[in-house]
């Protein structure tokens, strides 16, 4: 059975969408030191463009099956071609950072995203926040920051943050109006059939944002693991996560939904040392910590007033 806006009222289903949310963190984890390891083997604009190709057929394929292709309307397109954009910046500022900084530092950075969630919230959808989540957020932010700094507390005082991470903090910035966006515009539509569209529409406009890069990639000389690697980040940090995302953001307020972001951190650090990578310090590690802490205060809070 399909879900769409109609059947997914904010107060049903909540109990799935907690763990529709999880499913989504883990999931987009794996797609850091997945694509810290790829990204230097394609340009982020093309690499990001077949993710996405291959995401849009495998939803293509899903809604085929299912037998809910409908004539789209004309005037549903520029929703898809805004939510796309979205997703773009967000998609090619993070392969680009990664080729300046660590899975994990991404990761932590990623970690902003509530806070910015919920002010996203609040402009487009007027959801306001409580003050124990305020404060749920705070100590989130303060943990990413520790993993950041670590304790280098000069840094921290002059907030020097590197290349990667100013790149990707401008991605984050963006995919924070993703959540309230879908909840605001959707209007009914099966969501393989509209994440097929977003996606297709992502996709167009990446491999015309990307076409020089396109036309110079030598595709003999791509590894077959990048693209290895390019199917599993559209199969499941893409194609799953979107469909994890889009559930819980029907159905729960846009803060507490990326609010699970803050696991983030503890799922890549747990990952790349289990592909070799050494222990980090005790202020990541402290900082690691904090985050996992702030989410599960502020989802015991969301459980309470939602």
């Amino acid at each position: 059975m399909s879900v769409s806006a109609e059947n997914a009222r904010p107060e049903t289903g909540t109990g799935r969408a907690h763990l529709a949310m999880l499913g989504f963190v883990f999931l987009v984890s794996t797609s850091f030191p997945v694509g810290h390891a790829i990204t230097g083997d394609l340009a982020p604009a093309v690499l990001t463009a077949l993710r996405f190709c291959l995401a849009a057929t495998i939803f293509a394929g899903i809604a085929t099956f299912k037998g809910l292709w409908q004539r789209p309307k004309l005037s549903r397109f520029p929703v898809y071609i805004l939510i796309a954009i979205v997703l773009n910046i967000f998609f090619v500022t993070m392969f680009e950072a990664l080729r300046y900084t660590s899975a994990l530092n991404a990761g932590a950075v990623f970690t902003l995203l509530p806070a910015f969630t919920a002010i996203a919230g609040f402009l487009l959808l007027r959801q306001k926040s409580s003050r124990r989540q305020i404060a749920c957020l705070a100590i989130g932010a303060a943990g990413a920051l520790l993993v950041l700094y670590g304790a280098d507390l000069d840094r921290l005082l002059r907030f020097e943050i590197g290349t990667g991470e100013t790149i990707f903090l401008v991605g984050v910035i963006s995919y924070a109006f993703y959540s309230p966006l879908m909840r605001l515009l959707n209007r009914g539509e099966p969501l393989e059939v509209f994440n097929f569209w977003i996606l297709t529409c992502g996709a167009v406009m990446l491999l015309a944002y990307g076409h020089e890069d396109l036309g110079r990639t030598v595709w003999s000389d791509v590894p077959s693991l990048a693209f290895v690697g390019v199917a599993y980040l559209a199969i499941f940090p893409t194609a799953s996560s979107f469909f994890f995302a889009t559930y819980a953001s029907l159905r729960l307020p846009s803060g507490p939904v990326m609010a699970y972001t803050y696991l983030l951190p503890s799922f890549v650090l747990f990952e790349t040392l289990a592909l070799g990578a050494p222990w980090p310090g005790l202020w990541t590690l402290a900082g690691v910590a904090v985050t996992s802490v702030a989410t599960l205060a502020l989802q015991r809070d969301t459980r309470r007033t939602g």
